[in-house]
């Protein structure tokens, strides 16, 4: 039985995808803006829940493959 190897890459893509993720889900807010953060700039609530969603399954996907 052959070892399984890490590939760091996809380890610090997921770790970084769950840690976006969990600030949406846990912040109740995400803002897409270039440099600072604006009023009004950003989605809350029910948004917020369903991107910090999709960024933890996407991490957790590139956890999965890291170790292929």
């Amino acid at each position: 039985m052959a070892r399984k190897r890490t590939d760091g890459g996809l380890v610090l893509v997921g770790l970084v995808l769950l840690g976006i993720g969990l600030y949406a889900i846990f912040g109740g807010e995400v803002a897409f803006t270039p440099i600072a953060p604006r009023e009004g700039a950003g989605f809350g609530g029910f948004w917020a829940v369903l991107i910090g969603v999709a960024f933890v399954l996407g991490g957790l996907y590139f956890l999965r493959e890291s170790r292929r």
